[in-house]
């Protein structure tokens, strides 16, 4: 029987249910992952174009930035747990309906089903991931967010594994823990529903809601998915191409960056507990300016994967729980805020990676490195107003229930 979630244990939240939302942030993000992997394939078996494969990742996140907001708002006037299964499900179809078609636009659709299918995951299981984590959010939405940078490493293995023995229809491959993950959320789809329930009911109705400050973080979260987006594209094309080394090198870079990164968004709740949120954010995003300066500026390979291991950690330590934050912001409105946190926020990255590219082409990868580098540093700046502003307002809230010295 599943364990009901009471108003009287809705601020402890639901451990079970935190996991479960990880779990489906996995079997989501294995197609993402998966995606890129399967260009390669796709040129060298189907005969496509550089041009025409890149087209497939831009359509699925285009489709799936545009309609996670959409799927939030849904999720927060209806809320339903079933998305999560659903959006699950459609992701893995998609992704292996891409070996089975010959018709390079069917390819495209299915592309971009797959993508609809992680942005009907995401303002839904983020919600329920912070509902689930109960007091303790910054906790909770690491460990939700982890789960996709588990999917995104396990992607690129699977697809590998299956396409080198079965060519394009190892495909097929990515429906099956899409299926089986479907089948555990929907098995727990009422007990998603008691905790949305519970929380709502724990929660003040007339709580006020801060956009403007949302708008901020959200701001933060679209800076600092340009820097980790040019951070995996330049830092393997830097080191071998201005470093001189090996091409095996740079795979191993991205490996490493993988690695260190989903340590640090599994910390970062507890981190921000710790340390506070507004202070993980600022020095995060500070530290990763001054790494990604010693990256560029070293000339050193070994000093390179010392640095690549520190922006993987300084990169995702402030991730998950400033996605909390942006949260705590609106909370009438949490659906909204995952889908425009994971969604809008994510694509603003990818959009600026061509102009970024072509800045390479034109000036070098050392120029490039040092503008992420102020990218990073301009978000710090606004994690330093933000926080000013939250110690301000705290503050004048502590001053008007002080009793004054005439009522003394």
């Amino acid at each position: 029987m599943n364990k009901k979630v009471t108003h009287a244990n809705a601020g402890q939240g639901d451990k079970v249910a935190n996991y479960l939302t990880s779990l489906g942030h996995i079997c989501s993000d294995i197609n993402q992952g998966a995606l890129a992997a399967v260009l390669p394939f796709l040129v060298m078996l189907d005969g496509y174009s550089y041009a025409a494969v890149a087209m497939l990742v831009f359509a699925a996140n285009i489709a799936s930035a545009v309609i996670q907001p959409l799927f939030g708002w849904l999720g927060d006037k209806h809320p339903s747990p079933w998305l999560m299964a659903l959006g699950v499900f459609l992701a893995g179809f998609g992704m292996t309906l891409i070996g089975f078609l010959d018709s390079y636009w069917a390819i495209v659709a299915a592309a971009m089903l797959s993508g609809i299918g992680v942005a009907m995951f995401h303002p839904e299981g983020g919600r329920l991931a912070n509902l689930a984590a109960g007091e303790r959010k910054g906790n909770g939405m690491s460990i939700f967010a982890v789960g996709g940078n588990i999917g995104f490493f396990i992607g690129p293995i699977l697809t590998a594994a299956s396409l080198s023995m079965f060519g394009m229809a190892g495909t097929l491959v990515f429906v099956i823990p899409a299926t089986i993950c479907a089948i555990v959320l929907l098995c727990f789809n009422s007990r998603f529903k008691a905790l949305g329930v519970a929380s709502k009911a724990a929660a003040s109705s007339n709580e006020p809601e801060h956009w403007g400050k949302f708008g901020a973080v959200l701001g933060i979260l679209s800076m600092r998915s340009i820097v980790e987006y040019g951070l995996t594209s330049f830092i393997p094309l830097f080191l071998v191409g201005v470093l001189g080394a090996a091409e095996g090198m740079g795979s191993m870079a991205i490996s490493l960056f993988a690695i260190f990164g989903a340590v640090a968004t599994l910390m970062s709740g507890r981190t921000a507990e710790k340390f506070g949120s507004h202070r993980v954010m600022i020095i995060g995003m500070g530290a990763s300016a001054c790494f990604i300066v010693v990256f560029a500026l070293s000339g050193s390979i070994a000093l390179s994967l010392v640095m690549t291991a520190a922006l993987a950690i300084s990169t995702d330590v402030y991730y998950a729980s400033t996605v909390a934050l942006g949260m705590s912001y609106v909370p009438q409105h949490l659906g909204m805020a995952s889908g425009l946190s994971y969604g809008v926020a994510i694509a603003i990255g990818g959009i600026a990676e061509p102009f970024l590219g072509m800045m390479g082409d034109a000036i070098g990868l050392q120029p490039v490195m040092l503008v992420l580098a102020g990218v990073a540093l301009a978000g710090s700046c606004i994690g330093i107003a933000l926080s000013r502003a939250d110690a301000q307002k705290k503050a004048e809230a502590v001053a008007s229930i002080e009793p004054s010295p005439a009522c003394e």
